[in-house]
C-alpha cells in the first residue's frame, strides 16, 4: 500500500512538473517548447473551440428547379443535446450514404443535384436576450454565412467540393495582408508554433507599421 501511494505522489509530481515546464516554455517561447512533442506538455483544454457555431443544410434540386430540403423523414437523431448527427461529420465523411439514405426513404420528383451549405454564425448569438442585454450593449445583429460545401448526385457521389468556410478565412487573411505573407513564409511550418527569430529581428518596426498591412492604430 505504502509503495502504490509512493508511485502515485511521484507520478502527479512529475505530471504537474511537465505541465508547469510546458506552460512556461511557451511563455518565455522557450525553443523545446515550440516543437510538436512540446505541446503534449502543455493543458491547453480550449485549443478545439472556435467562436462560430456550424450547421450543415442538405438540399435537392429536381429538374424543374424546386428545391426541397434533404432532411430525415423519421427525424434527426441527436446524439448529444439538441443537434442533429449529420452536424458532427465535420469532414462529410458519411455524407453520401446519408443523402442515399434520406432520398432512397422519402418521397419526391426525381432529383438531378444536392447542395451541401454550411451554414455559419457567432456562437454568441445564442445566448436568450436577457442574457445578451447583459452581456452586450450594442444590438443584436444575427449575421449569418453561407458556404457551398459539395454538390452531389441523387445517389450521394461527390460531383464538386469546395473548400471549407473557416480554410477560406485563413486563407483570405494571409492572401490579402502581405505582412502575413512574409511571416508565414519566414516561420518553420508543421513543427514550430514560433516565428523564427533570426529572420524576424529587427523587423518588428516596418512590420507594425507597414501601410500594407495590420497596424497599432
Amino acid at each position: 500500500m505504502r509503495i502504490s501511494r509512493w508511485a502515485s505522489g511521484i507520478f502527479i509530481a512529475s505530471y504537474l512538473l511537465c505541465l508547469a515546464g510546458g506552460i512556461t516554455g511557451h511563455a518565455l517561447k522557450l525553443k523545446p517548447a515550440g516543437t510538436t512533442v512540446g505541446y503534449f506538455f502543455v493543458w491547453d483544454m480550449f485549443c478545439g473551440w472556435q467562436a462560430w457555431d456550424v450547421r450543415t443544410r442538405i438540399i435537392g434540386e429536381d429538374a424543374s428547379g424546386n428545391f426541397y430540403a434533404v432532411e430525415e423523414p423519421w427525424g434527426p437523431v441527436t446524439p448529444s443535446g439538441n443537434v442533429p448527427r449529420i452536424n458532427h461529420d465535420v469532414n462529410n465523411t458519411l455524407l453520401s450514404r446519408h443523402i442515399k439514405n434520406v432520398l432512397d426513404h422519402s418521397a419526391h420528383p426525381p432529383i438531378d443535384r444536392v447542395y451541401v451549405v454550411q451554414e455559419i454564425w457567432p456562437k454568441q448569438n445564442n445566448v436568450p436576450d436577457h442574457l445578451w442585454s447583459k452581456c452586450f450593449y450594442e444590438p443584436r445583429d444575427a449575421a449569418v454565412y453561407y458556404n457551398l460545401r459539395v454538390i452531389c448526385d441523387a445517389q450521394g457521389n461527390w460531383l464538386d467540393s469546395y473548400p471549407d468556410w473557416f480554410a477560406v478565412q485563413n486563407h483570405q487573411a494571409v492572401v490579402e495582408n502581405p505582412r502575413l505573407q512574409r511571416a508565414s513564409a519566414q516561420s518553420t511550418p508543421f513543427d514550430n508554433t514560433f516565428f523564427t527569430p533570426r529572420a524576424m529581428k529587427g523587423q518588428e518596426s516596418r512590420l507594425f507599421n507597414a501601410p500594407e498591412g495590420l497596424s497599432t492604430n
